[in-house]
């Protein structure tokens, strides 16, 4: 993913991260990307919260004795050597402790998702794909994306819905760089809560999360991962219409009959602007375009909201989401369980 794109409109300013995941060019040999190595060598489970618990041990060794000759003819004496102080500082890394203010975005192009290749991450079996023909779960993980040529492309249920009034799930691409604890494939059918909270972008004073929607909650399940993505940027969030990035051949391949500049509005990197925009997307994803100007209220006041922050944590993964994606964590029992996630509207 490149890094983020700053666009004027007259007083408005967006900031749109052009999206560059894995999906179109992943291969089951690919390999986790690099994280800090603290990060890297301290997890079993793919995600660590960087917020840490520092010891400090001291040992202090007993007074040690030593006998010097000055002169061969002078008796020997004996010096009391002090003792030597050790400090040992360990850093254990907290699995189930909240991340605080990164920032999300969102995408949809159609692609396969790169947890849909085998041996991504630790879990039961890959991220479903679908025929790109037929609609129907592909069973050979090894077949192409539609981004490439090949048949697999993204599952059109993979898309954001209501729970109740102040939750939402749906599915995301983790990012892989930053101090957020989120390291890569690992990631892969991991469960993550993200509150949305009150914070603006610091350059320029821009965007974030609109009054309405400060407070409410998401739970993603990740089934992409952008390995090019930096910074305090977390999440890629699912949603038809909010712009293709960098792979626009995939869903005028998976929908015939509609243009590449349906599908974002003739806007690759942020999407549509107004809710009106969605009528020109194919009926299956109209209702998910429409999701993020009812219940995200994208751009709704004074450019908010505008790729907001988030506090988040791993969770559980409700069965609203691993229904869809066919894809659960070998250690998701561990984790807990989303409150209101039973609702249904």
């Amino acid at each position: 993913m490149v890094a983020g794109v700053r666009l004027g409109l007259t007083a408005l300013v967006f900031l749109v991260a052009s999206r560059q995941h894995a999906a179109a060019t992943d291969s089951p040999s690919t390999t986790t990307a690099e994280a800090s190595t603290a990060v890297t060598t301290a997890t079993s489970s793919g995600f660590l919260a960087p917020s840490t618990i520092t010891t400090t041990t001291t040992v202090e060794p007993a007074p040690a004795t030593m006998t010097t000759t000055a002169e061969p003819t002078t008796s020997p004496s004996t010096i009391t050597v002090p003792p030597v102080t050790e400090t040992t500082t360990t850093t254990k890394f907290d699995p189930y402790a909240t991340v605080k203010g990164t920032w999300t975005t969102g995408y949809w192009d159609c692609c396969k998702p790169s947890c849909s290749w085998p041996g991504k991450g630790k879990v039961k079996k890959p991220v479903m794909a679908c025929d790109v023909e037929t609609g129907e779960i592909l069973y050979d993980a090894n077949e192409p994306s539609i981004c490439q040529g090949g048949r697999a492309a993204t599952c059109k249920n993979s898309k954001p819905f209501n729970v109740s009034e102040g939750l939402s799930m749906g599915f995301a691409a983790a990012a892989v760089s930053g101090g957020h604890g989120l390291v890569g494939d690992a990631n892969c059918g991991q469960c993550f809560e993200l509150k949305f909270i009150e914070k603006e972008h610091p350059e320029g004073q821009w965007g974030g999360a609109g009054p309405a929607l400060v407070g409410k909650r998401m739970v993603v399940q990740v089934t992409n991962i952008g390995y090019d993505v930096t910074g305090d940027h977390s999440f890629d969030i699912m949603i038809p219409g909010a712009g293709q990035g960098a792979f626009s051949n995939g869903c005028s391949a998976q929908f015939q009959g509609f243009s590449t500049g349906d599908f974002d509005c003739d806007t690759r990197f942020g999407g549509c602007t107004e809710r009106s925009g969605c009528d020109r997307l194919p009926a299956e994803l109209q209702d998910a375009c429409r999701w993020r100007y009812d219940w995200y209220h994208w751009l709704e006041n004074n450019g908010k909201t505008n790729n907001p922050y988030v506090d988040f944590r791993r969770v559980r993964c409700p069965t609203q989401l691993t229904e869809l994606s066919g894809s659960v964590a070998e250690d998701d029992e561990l984790f807990p369980k989303v409150e209101g996630a039973e609702l249904r509207l």
